[in-house]
Order: structure tokens, then C-alpha cells, then sequence
């Protein structure tokens, strides 16, 4: 379905627009009239339809069914990230040729026994070569991979059993072992999109606080009653000084039934822009009728709240609701946020 064309903007095509509005925008070798295609994954449709809604004249509900429709490509993603572990990403390069990338850390590794096994070889060959030896040192000396003992991990198991290779090593591997197919290309073009993909989120930079700091804590086990009742006055009174902030803290968490998303996005040190791209980047949530609505694999991350609204008589009336994040749903919110982004992580959590 050619999106740019029912929504009256090839111009976006015609002058390579449509990669700033839709950043996991990328060429594909599908051609029509001679040109290459472009395509975009479901998570860019409502940036798409964003900028047009702002001036157009395309009819309203044919927006809506559009956003509808990618909403359920989006759900349709969702389950099969969902379906595999979440730090590995498969692609293929032709049909019964998978390639597994997997994140670790800050690099991404790929897994270099698929690629080798369809031409009858093991990576280890490849790696025992002096050339390529040099070569490793080479790439961890400049700075274009990480240490050189870093390069390369195994994992063993019963069909899970696979070498390892940090992407811009893979490259040269697949020259070595098909220079007369387009592998190496394909590769550099697949780790150049999961690239961008993942690009770091801009966190807002806090200064650090430093824990309070408490004496009574560091004095040794009293040894004799009047140190003991002097040492229990003293813990009594930390805990006097810091009751308001427990109160506060189990009034605004706590005991709370729901959360904006803004209370969690600050939480992060983030904007809640940012934090719905990454729930939505993580199969998380769809943009749908004006909110963010999860799928139904994490339903109970949300709930329904309703406006209300009381007369001069006492009378309360319900219209409508919004929807807001569940205490579990926060929960979950930061704990994959801190998996994602352990850097961001403050010390102890």
C-alpha cells in the first residue's frame, strides 16, 4: 500500500522528506516506475499522519481508518518482538537465511555460526586466519570495536550453541566467505538500521545528590546503658526529622491507584514524549484516538480513570475517562527503562 500516495504527499518521496518524518524510513528493492520504494515500520505511521493532519484536506476518517490499520501492524510487531527474547533481533537475508543481532550492552553482536553454517564452514576458521587476527587488533586499537577479548564470545547449549562476532567484524567475514554475494552489503545496511533504531535517548542531566549523610549509623554497637539510651535518642530524632518525607512519599506513590505518564517520564528524567517513543519502540503501546493504549499482552498496566464532575448540590456526574498507568505498570515501566538503560540507572537501584 503506498501510504504517501492516499494521503496526497509524494513530495515526501520525491525529495527524501519522509526519512526526517519517519526515522526508520529507509529505501527498499522494490521498484515502481523505475524508482525504489521507500518503507517505514508501523511505529512512524502516527508521525506521518501527525504532519499531515495539521493541512490537508483528505477526509477525517480516512486518517482515522489508516491510524487504525497501523495500529494493527503496529499489535501485529508488538507480538513478535514479544515472541523473541527481547535482546535479539532476527532478519534474513533470503528466505532459510536468518541472521540473529543481539545487544550487549552498548554493542551489538551478531551471531557469526548462522552466517558461516550455509557455506559449510565455522567461524573459528575465519578467525584462526593471521590476516584476520590483525585485523581484530586493528579494529580494537582505533576504537572501532571494543577490546579485542571482547570481540568474540560462544554460547553453549543444545541448539543454542553459536560464536559471537561484534558487528564490524561480521563484514569482513562475509567478504571472506561469499565475495561474490551481496552479504557483506546486506550486513553493513542491517547494522546501520538497528543503529539508528536504538539511538540513545537525551536524558535530562541532574546533578547528583549525595546520601544524606547520618553519624548514628557509623557508631560502633553501644557497649554500656548511657551510650545505648544516647544512641536511641538520636535515632529517634533522624526519624522525627525524616517522617514528613515518608508521608509524602507513600501519599504521592504508595498508596496511589494511578500514575501520569509525566510522573513516570520525570521519575526517568525524561520527557513523556520520549518515554511513550520507547514503550512504543518496545511493543508496549499504540497511539490510538488521541492517548496511548497498551496492548492487550500488558493490559494490566493500565487502567481506566473517569472525569467527573460535582454540582452546587453535591451531585457527582462521570463523562468519559482517560486512561493512566497502574502501580504495576510503573513498576514495570522503570524496571525496563533501567534494563534498557543501565547508565541512566541512579547508584543502588
Amino acid at each position: 500500500m503506498d501510504i504517501c500516495d492516499i494521503l496526497k504527499r509524494d513530495e515526501l518521496l520525491e525529495n527524501g522528506a519522509i526519512a526526517r518524518v519517519c526515522p526508520t524510513a529507509l529505501k527498499i528493492s522494490f521498484r515502481k516506475n523505475g524508482r525504489e520504494q521507500w518503507g517505514f515500520r508501523p511505529i512512524d505511521m502516527r508521525r506521518l499522519l501527525q504532519l499531515v493532519r495539521k493541512e490537508t484536506i483528505i477526509p477525517r476518517d480516512l486518517l482515522d481508518e489508516l491510524e487504525v490499520w497501523g495500529n494493527k501492524l503496529l499489535e501485529l510487531e508488538a507480538g513478535e518482538l514479544h515472541a523473541v527474547p527481547q535482546d535479539d533481533i532476527v532478519m534474513h537475508f533470503e528466505e532459510g537465511f536468518p541472521v540473529t543481532f543481539r545487544r550487549v550492552g552498548d554493542k551489538l553482536m551478531v551471531n557469526a555460526t548462522q552466517i558461516t553454517m550455509h557455506f559449510g564452514k565455522i567461524p573459528s576458521e575465519w578467525l584462526r586466519i593471521a590476516s584476520t587476527d590483525m585485523l581484530r587488533r586493528e579494529m580494537a586499537g582505533n576504537g572501532h570495536t571494543g577490546k579485542y577479548e571482547s570481540q568474540v564470545f560462544t554460547t553453549r547449549g543444545r541448539g543454542h550453541g553459536a560464536t559471537w562476532l561484534e558487528s564490524p567484524l561480521v563484514i569482513p567475514l562475509a567478504r571472506w566467505i561469499a565475495p561474490d554475494l551481496s552479504l557483506a552489503e546486506w550486513l553493513g545496511e542491517a547494522i546501520g538500521k538497528l543503529s539508528v533504531k536504538r539511538g540513545k535517548t537525551i536524558v535530562r542531566e541532574r546533578p547528583r545528590v549525595a546520601a544524606p549523610g547520618l553519624p548514628c549509623m557509623d557508631c560502633p554497637m553501644p557497649q554500656d546503658m548511657e551510650s545505648a539510651t544516647r544512641l536511641i535518642l538520636e535515632l529517634r530524632k533522624v526519624v522525627s526529622e525524616s517522617l514528613p518525607k515518608i508521608v509524602f512519599y507513600e501519599e504521592f506513590i504508595e498508596n496511589r491507584d494511578w500514575f501520569k505518564s509525566t510522573r513516570i517520564a520525570d521519575e526517568l528524567g525524561i520527557s513523556p514524549r520520549q518515554l511513550h517513543q520507547f514503550l512504543a519502540e518496545e511493543g508496549i503501546c499504540k497511539y490510538e484516538k488521541r492517548q496511548w493504549v497498551v496492548f492487550p499482552s500488558c493490559r494490566a498496566w493500565q487502567c481506566d480513570v473517569p472525569y467527573t464532575w460535582e454540582n452546587s448540590r453535591g451531585k457527582v456526574y462521570t463523562f468519559g475517562s482517560t486512561k493512566r498507568w497502574t502501580q504495576a505498570g510503573r513498576e514495570c515501566i522503570i524496571e525496563l527503562w533501567r534494563k534498557r538503560n543501565p547508565e541512566y540507572c541512579p547508584p543502588g537501584a
